[in-house]
């Protein structure tokens, strides 16, 4: 999960990047819609103002071109947020928080000298813009260029102290690079500037878990579930800390909340059934394992615990071993 968090880190700058939603002197019924937070709604929303586009304003041309490309990168339609990026560049080709956009869009499929271009752009048309020197740190960091990654987003840093994102890329390239001291400072810092979101928080008690500091974590998860109750991967980072402190029922209550929220989060599954392993429940771990490996396939720690799981029960009448319990993982 930390590997995970990483990525988004460094790459989910269309969230950041707000909609093109300023007032503009006419208005499609649709564009409501297109400024919407729910990704699924803004597309609908976008194709509406789209299918008429000839009719709309500059402004809303962009508008709807851009919204409609940030929801399909949040959903990872890489080459539908490219085109529909390249489409509101035709209107602004200068425009920075486009071309970051696209650029994410283009480092999503891998292309990194694309996205290293567009970011490139981005920054010779605005120089001040922090979201362009955290989105080429993210490409070069996904390149393996750590030291041009850090350089990048402490650039971002100094043209905006308050950039949260910003700290929170740059702890992971400190982590990577095994400044721990450095990664807690930043990590402390894009807590303290991130009043609303919880990646800080979420990332800063992984942190503390991956040094045994579980009550500290816990406290960071809490807050994180405090501020988004609806937020699966926010129990299922939680559940994971109570299995650390051997309060198994009270992960397992939160594994349970968090595939309430999202049947699909294949990781609450999997750690659920270590939970259940933990509490000798070789059957309900069966099923959770397959569930997991349902959901992703390629889970190699859902392909192990099932293996060793199907061996317990096949075994189990000719008086096997105790089953052993299993690690939470990330």
């Amino acid at each position: 999960m930390l590997k995970a968090r990483i990525l988004v880190m460094a790459t989910a700058l269309s969230v950041l990047i707000p909609n093109a939603a300023t007032a503009a002197p006419r208005f499609h019924p649709g564009m409501s819609s297109c400024r919407s937070s729910d990704a699924a709604t803004r597309i609908t929303g976008c194709t509406h103002v789209i299918e008429r586009i000839d009719r709309e304003t500059k402004h809303n041309k962009i508008v709807a071109f851009f919204n409609r490309g940030d929801a399909y990168l949040a959903q990872g339609g890489y080459d539908k947020a490219i085109a529909d990026f390249s489409r509101a560049l035709e209107f602004d080709p200068k425009s920075s928080q486009v071309l970051v956009a696209r650029a994410l869009a283009y480092k999503g499929k891998g292309d990194f000298d694309r996205a290293l271009a567009d970011c490139d752009a981005a920054i010779k048309a605005k120089l001040q813009d922090a979201s362009a020197y955290l989105g080429r740190g993210g490409v070069y960091y996904a390149k393996g260029d750590r030291d041009r990654a850090i350089a990048d987003f402490s650039e971002a840093v100094k043209i905006n102290p308050k950039y949260a994102p910003a700290y929170s890329a740059r702890a992971v390239a400190w982590r990577v690079q095994g400044d721990k001291d450095k990664e807690l400072a930043d990590l402390d810092e894009a807590v303290k500037l991130e009043k609303r979101g919880v990646s800080a928080l979420a990332a800063r008690g992984a942190f503390y878990q991956a040094k045994g500091d579980h009550d500290r974590a816990l406290a960071d998860f809490n807050e994180a579930v405090r501020r988004a109750p609806k937020s699966a991967t926010a129990h299922d980072d939680r559940g994971l800390v109570y299995h650390s402190k051997g309060e198994l029922d009270r992960a397992i209550a939160d594994f349970d909340a968090a595939i309430k929220l999202d049947p699909s989060l294949a990781s609450a599954y999997l750690n659920r059934a270590n939970a259940w392993r933990g509490k000798k429940e070789a059957a309900r771990a069966k099923a959770d394992y397959e569930t997991a490996l349902k959901l992703r396939p390629d889970l190699a720690a859902a392909k192990k615990g099932l293996q060793e799981v199907e061996k317990y029960l096949a075994g189990k009448a000719a008086a096997p071993p105790p089953l052993p319990s299993q690690e939470p993982r990330r």
